[in-house]
C-alpha cells in the first residue's frame, strides 16, 4: 500500500509542476514578450513607417484610365504612380495604361490633373508621364535609391491605391532579388525584387521603398497559385514583384523622350543549360544558352546563328549554338543574357562566343530593335473599381496585374435559356 501511495505522490507532483509550465509558457506567451526593446522596434518601427509614409504620400499618385466611348469616357481602369522631379513627371507601369485614352492624376490633397503619355517601354513595363509643373509646385518628388544595394530581409514599404483604395499602405521585408518575370513582349524583365509586402490589382505602378524612404521598386505584378486563386482572399500566400529601380534610372532620359523604347533584340529562343538538358542531348558543356530557333530576318539569322532541329519524337537535336559569353563575359541562363543586352541599345555591336559542333567561335553581331509587330496589342491590365457592395460581394474576378501570365476564367457567363 505504501508503494502505490509513493508512486501516486511522485505522479501527482510530476503533472502538477507540468501544469504548472503550461500556465507559466501561457502566461509569458512565446511572441514578442520575450524579445528585447531594441529587437522588437527592428521587428517594426512604427515611427519609422510612419515617418516614411508622411514624407512619400504627396507624392504618390491615383492613375484614372478612361477610354473613349462615343461622345463620353468611361472608366477603363485603374493603377498608381510617383513624381519623380519637380517638373512633373510621373513613373508607372505600361500595363497600367494600355488603351488609356485619357489619363487622370489625381494628388493625395485631392486635387485631379490630366496627364500626357510621354514615354513607354513595354520589355520592362515602365511608362512616363507628365502633369504640368505647377501642379507640383508643393510636392517634393520621390528619391530613386540604388536597387542594387537591396538585400533579402531589408523592410520593404508599398504604398498605392490597391482595388482603387487611395493611400494604402503595407509593409513587409525584401524577399527575394534578381527575380524574372515575364513583360508583355515575353521578354524576361531581369532583376526584378520580391517581396511579401501585400499587393493587390491598382499597387501597378506604385513605389516599393526602403527604410531610407528612398524608391527601390516599381510594384508590378503578384503571383498566386492557379489552384489555390481564389478573389475573396486575393493577397494570401501571393508573391509580390517589383521593377527595380536601377531599370528605371538608366531609362529615365529616355522615357522623358515621348517615344516607345524598345530594347536591343538578337532574334533567338534559347533555354538555359540544365543538368537533365546537358544530360539528354549529351552536349559538350554545362552552362550557356542552348539556341532552339532563330527568327528570319533577325540579327543571329543574319551572322548565322544555328538553332537545334528535331530528334525523334519531336525533341530538340544536339546540333543547335551553345552561347556561353557575350563580349567575353559568360552567360549561364536566359536572364543573364538578357541582363547583359539591355546594356546596350539597338545598332550596338556585341560579340557573342559560341560553341558550335564542340569547337568554340567568336560572332560579333549589331543588335536589332525589337519589332513592334512582336509586341501583344494593348490591353487593359487593372479591372474598374469596384463600388462599396462590389468590394465586399465582388462580381467578377479581381485579377492581380501579371503582365504575360493569364488566368483561367474563373466566372464564365451562364448562357441564356
Amino acid at each position: 500500500m505504501y508503494g502505490v501511495s509513493k508512486a501516486f505522490s511522485l505522479a501527482l507532483i510530476s503533472l502538477s509542476a507540468a501544469v504548472i509550465m503550461v500556465v507559466i509558457f501561457a502566461w509569458q506567451g512565446p511572441g514578442l514578450n520575450d524579445v528585447t526593446p531594441s529587437a522588437s522596434a527592428a521587428l517594426f518601427d512604427e515611427q519609422l513607417v510612419q515617418g516614411i509614409y508622411d514624407q512619400a504620400i504627396p507624392a504618390v499618385v491615383d492613375i484614372n484610365i478612361d477610354r473613349k466611348m462615343e461622345d463620353s469616357f468611361g472608366r477603363l481602369g485603374f493603377g498608381s504612380g510617383f513624381l519623380v522631379d519637380s517638373e512633373g513627371h510621373i513613373v508607372t507601369n505600361n500595363h497600367v495604361i494600355q488603351g488609356a485614352d485619357r489619363i487622370r492624376i489625381s494628388f493625395e490633397d485631392g486635387t485631379s490633373v490630366e496627364a500626357e503619355l510621354l514615354g513607354t517601354n513595354p520589355a520592362n513595363d515602365l511608362a512616363m508621364l507628365k502633369v504640368s509643373s505647377d501642379a507640383v509646385k508643393h510636392i517634393k518628388p520621390l528619391t530613386l535609391g540604388d536597387s542594387n544595394e537591396t538585400r533579402p530581409g531589408q523592410l520593404a514599404i508599398a504604398i498605392g491605391s490597391p482595388f482603387g483604395l487611395g493611400g494604402s499602405i503595407t509593409v513587409g521585408v525584401i524577399s527575394g532579388t534578381d527575380r524574372t518575370l515575364n513583360s508583355d513582349l515575353s521578354r524576361p524583365i531581369s532583376g526584378v525584387l520580391q517581396t511579401d509586402a501585400l499587393i493587390n490589382p491598382g499597387n501597378s505602378g506604385g513605389p516599393l521603398l526602403n527604410r531610407q524612404g528612398h524608391v527601390v521598386g516599381i510594384n508590378t505584378a503578384i503571383q498566386v497559385s492557379r489552384n489555390d486563386f481564389n478573389p475573396r482572399s486575393l493577397g494570401q500566400g501571393s508573391i509580390g514583384f517589383a521593377v527595380p529601380t536601377n531599370t528605371l534610372t538608366t531609362l529615365l532620359p529616355r522615357l522623358k523622350e515621348n517615344k516607345v523604347i524598345r530594347p536591343p533584340w538578337l532574334g533567338i529562343s534559347a533555354a538555359s543549360l540544365e543538368p537533365l538538358l546537358v544530360e539528354a542531348l549529351d552536349l559538350p558543356v554545362d552552362q550557356g544558352i542552348y539556341v532552339t530557333q532563330v527568327m528570319n530576318g533577325s540579327p543571329a539569322n543574319k551572322v548565322g546563328l544555328i538553332a537545334s532541329g528535331l530528334a525523334e519524337r519531336g525533341r530538340p537535336s544536339n546540333d543547335g549554338d551553345i552561347i556561353i559569353a557575350v563580349d567575353g563575359k559568360n552567360v549561364t541562363s536566359v536572364a543573364g543574357l538578357i541582363s547583359m543586352l539591355n546594356l546596350h541599345l539597338p545598332g550596338d555591336e556585341v560579340t557573342l562566343t559560341v560553341i558550335r559542333e564542340g569547337e568554340t567561335i567568336q560572332v560579333p553581331l549589331n543588335l536589332g530593335e525589337w519589332p513592334a509587330d512582336r509586341e501583344l496589342d494593348a490591353r487593359p491590365r487593372n479591372f474598374p473599381q469596384p463600388s462599396p457592395e462590389e468590394f465586399t460581394e465582388p462580381k467578377s474576378p479581381l485579377v492581380p496585374s501579371t503582365p504575360g501570365f493569364e488566368f483561367p476564367d474563373l466566372f464564365p457567363k451562364k448562357q441564356s435559356r
